[in-house]
């Protein structure tokens, strides 16, 4: 017999979760409309990522947090590789496996019970509940989504569109 209460968190932790990718996904390609390729390929120094570079990063961490854990399937990530300043792909190509990893997640989110939310599997060498790791994913995928917006901020300047504004009228959340 089902817990009510059980299945009501877990459809709601499960729903934010999937809010969050979905919110952030916007923002990502509202950024990258904006921007030429070689903008999302700009460091504004050495030390630092491009939009680029972070695209190709919550990729391999969405795959290997959000979507292996839950299909098997084998991780082949190779972290450091995602960081490298030579790396050039075309933006359709970034947006094309970022969006399709983003529903690949939210597949594997969606209908979990509390027993598979706390099903404990080992990623990086840490054993972590399929709830930490849908945490950790989401909150990782939000973080870097403000840095990219940044990123875009800083170099458009004044000209900068603004997705929404606290102006505009209410209806749901702001994306």
């Amino acid at each position: 017999m089902n817990d009510p209460v059980n299945t009501e968190f877990s459809e709601e932790f499960s729903r934010l979760s999937v809010d969050l990718l979905d919110q952030s996904i916007v923002k990502i390609n509202h950024c990258l409309g904006q921007l030429t390729c070689d903008q999302v390929w700009w460091r504004p120094n050495p030390s630092m990522n491009s939009i680029g570079n972070l695209m190709v990063h919550l990729a391999g961490n969405l795959n290997q947090w959000g979507v292996v854990p839950f299909t098997l399937a084998s991780d082949n990530r190779d972290r450091e590789s995602e960081f490298d300043p030579k790396l050039l792909k075309e933006v359709d190509e970034l947006v094309q496996e970022l969006n399709s990893l983003v529903n690949a997640a939210k597949a594997q989110w969606q209908y979990l019970s509390v027993s598979q939310l706390c099903k404990t599997i080992n990623i990086q060498g840490f054993n972590v509940s399929h709830l930490q790791a849908i945490t950790h994913a989401s909150s990782h995928f939000v973080g870097h989504t403000h840095q990219i917006i940044q990123l875009t901020r800083l170099q458009l300047d004044n000209e900068y569109m603004f997705h929404w504004t606290p102006d505009e009228p209410r209806g749901e959340l702001p994306i």
